[in-house]
């Protein structure tokens, strides 16, 4: 299922004023079940009221005309942010609060499109909305030039005055990135080139429009294998079809291997050659320092996984055992270790989320409890309604909004779970935080959606009635880590190999890129030990993740299910210390860098550490499978209650 985390309000002004999603993790968790059509009556509400935002599209339509007349203003401060702390101070209160209004009314305009994507009014509102965003970055890019362009040492003191005090760290981040800052006249034509020297456009239209998908028979009927269907059936209980659909969808993209090698190969060259432009040491370094993360966090989540692929490749022996095969194969790696029938309602999973996360302390309960009793979820789908997952907080003076399409099976229950932990730290950053600071990184944002989750499964192992029910919930938590710890740490290294390359003037082809990859993956799933065997065509896999044109992101999701651990496990173990830490990272939004924020609670991310915490923790839960099956062998058809 797709996860959409959007932080708790957009960026303050020096940034840019993007106020899309962050794009979800391919934890490999396989395709969902169809939902039921018919759906108890519930206490829980399931649709959202858009009347906190604005009490009509007419009244949204009034906002939108204020606020770009107050867009039209804002030049008025070009020239003047330098004249005193008191100057600059106004200028960014006035910025700041027309930003805080166009969240506002991009919230309600997204929100209101997503319900119904067949509404054509609706997608007409979130146009305009897009358009008044990109007015507001037009009117107000001469902020960071000019701050850039002064003398430093005054920026650094003004910095310090209290009529400063919201903008304090947003003004060190311009500080930090003077010396990577060109002249507003070049960084101007080097923002004007960006539309057209990306290449993820042209990745989505050629992978989700223009391949021809090949067919083939499952259950007596043609199936599309596109990627929608390599999704639904690579988790098919039968062998056969799993090793039918792998083959059939990865040959279809290697037809395809020199234009997808070309376009991620023009990606890479195009981060390397920014980055160099910029005056830093490589394109990791250039990346990183957006969001104010060290490389060595990189470079140690890579060093940590390497040097535990033996649990890893202990899960896939499990994983083996689990499913009963003697050989595993990459084709093997998605359907569910244990079968689980059980639905779960709204109400169960609301519940269920509460009791779990209730170690969290009081004031946690009563917000979570106040998000869920009131309006502020979508519940089921329904025809025209957005698909996927996602927490929108960006309208920091109402309150978040959640979208998901519940599907009454345990992922469901998850990413419930997952979503209002975004819901909950938006909540907390704005309590205690100014709009300016109120917005938190993505570093610490899947922190606390993950922690969430893990909270969750951890209280459905303890209280699971039956052992295979155990086993089920087990599976759930170690897929988790194989998914968003290993996968993600695997993307990870594979993106750094490929910028390493090009930095050293080696060319990417289609070809070059299938070996890089396919060197790691066999690494990673131990093939030269017979652990896995994988096909040479699967090698591909690389041209079919969107995640590699996004410079640099998606190492995120394995810190944050390492810091997860840390938290969810010291908690629910009553260390009040780490649970008072925790609930002070999430109150300090996005006041000082996610790195920080998290080192500072307890969890240090360029050591090895919380890294050796994680895979000990998931040797615990392979003790534990291991032991259940040795008590029950032969047992694996039995459904899990």
């Amino acid at each position: 299922m797709s996860r959409i985390a959007i932080p708790a309000a957009v960026l303050t002004v020096l940034f840019a004023a993007g106020l899309a999603p962050a794009l979800a993790a391919d934890t490999g968790s396989g395709g969902s079940r169809t939902a039921q059509t018919d759906h108890p009556p519930s206490q829980t509400p399931t649709a959202w009221n858009l009347d906190d935002l604005y009490a009509s599209p007419a009244a949204w339509q009034s906002t939108y005309d204020q606020t770009q007349q107050r867009i039209d203003t804002l030049p008025r401060f070009s020239g003047h942010l330098t004249d005193s702390p008191n100057a600059l101070a106004n200028a960014l209160d006035t910025i700041s609060d027309v930003q805080k209004s166009i969240a506002r009314l991009s919230v309600y305009a997204g929100l209101a499109a997503d319900q119904d994507l067949r509404d054509s009014t609706a997608q007409e509102r979130r146009n305009k909305a897009d358009r008044l965003a990109a007015q507001f970055g037009e009117a107000t890019g001469y902020v960071r030039p000019e701050l850039v362009a002064m003398n430093q040492d005054k920026l650094e003191s003004w910095s310090q005055e209290k009529a400063l005090a919201d903008y304090q760290y947003m003004l060190t981040q311009v500080m930090k990135a003077a010396p990577h800052t060109l002249s507003r006249q070049t960084e101007s034509a080097l923002a004007a080139l960006s539309p057209v020297n990306g290449q993820s456009d042209t990745f989505s239209l050629l992978s989700n429009a223009d391949m021809q998908w090949p067919r083939i028979e499952i259950d007596g009927k043609e199936r599309t294998i596109d990627q929608a269907g390599y999704t639904k059936w690579r988790s098919n209980p039968d062998r056969e079809v799993r090793k039918r659909v792998f083959a059939a969808f990865w040959s279809k993209y290697k037809q395809y291997e020199g234009t997808f090698g070309s376009l991620l190969g023009q990606t890479v060259l195009r981060h390397v050659i920014d980055a160099r432009l910029h005056h830093y040491d490589s394109a990791l370094a250039a990346a990183t320092a957006d969001n104010d993360i060290p490389t060595r966090v990189y470079h140690q989540l890579v060093a940590s996984v390497n040097d535990n692929l033996d649990t890893l490749h202990r899960y896939l022996k499990l994983r083996a055992r689990m499913l009963g095969v003697k050989q595993l194969h990459y084709y093997d790696i998605y359907p569910p270790l244990v079968h689980s029938d059980r639905f779960f309602t709204i109400d169960e999973a609301r519940s269920l989320v509460r009791r779990a996360t209730r170690p969290l302390g009081a004031h946690y309960e009563q917000l979570l409890d106040k998000a869920t009793r009131s309006p502020w979820t979508s519940v089921y789908p329904r025809p025209g309604k957005s698909a996927g997952a996602y927490m929108n907080g960006a309208a920091y003076d109402v309150h978040p909004y959640v979208l998901m399409n519940f599907n009454d099976d345990y992922e469901s229950v998850s990413t419930y779970a997952h979503e209002w932990g975004h819901g909950v730290h938006t909540m907390l950053a704005h309590e205690h935080q100014p709009f300016a600071t109120a917005d938190y990184p993505i570093f610490t944002a899947e922190v606390a959606s993950t922690t969430n989750e893990q909270l969750l499964v951890h209280y459905m192992i303890a209280h699971a009635k039956t052992d295979e029910a155990k086993l089920f919930y087990i599976g759930q938590a170690l897929e988790q880590l194989r998914g968003t710890f290993f996968r993600q740490a695997q993307f990870a290294e594979f993106e750094l190999a490929i910028h390493q390359a090009v930095q050293k003037g080696e060319p990417l082809s289609g070809a070059r890129l299938t070996q890089m990859y396919g060197d790691i993956l066999d690494k990673y799933y131990g093939t030269k030990d017979g652990i896995t065997r994988i096909a040479p065509e699967d090698d591909i896999e690389w041209a079919y993740i969107p995640h590699f044109y996004y410079d640099f992101y998606v190492y995120q999701y394995a810190t944050s299910i390492t810091a997860a651990h840390y938290f969810a496990s010291h908690i629910e173990h009553g260390d009040t210390q780490v649970r008072k830490a925790y609930l002070h990272a999430l109150s300090e939004g996005g006041a000082d860098s996610g790195y920080t924020i998290l080192r500072d609670a307890g969890v240090d991310l360029a050591t090895a550490a919380p890294y050796r915490a994680l895979m000990a923790y998931m040797n615990d839960l392979m003790d534990q499978a291991n032991a259940i099956l040795d008590k029950q062998p032969g047992n694996r058809e039995k459904a899990a209650g």
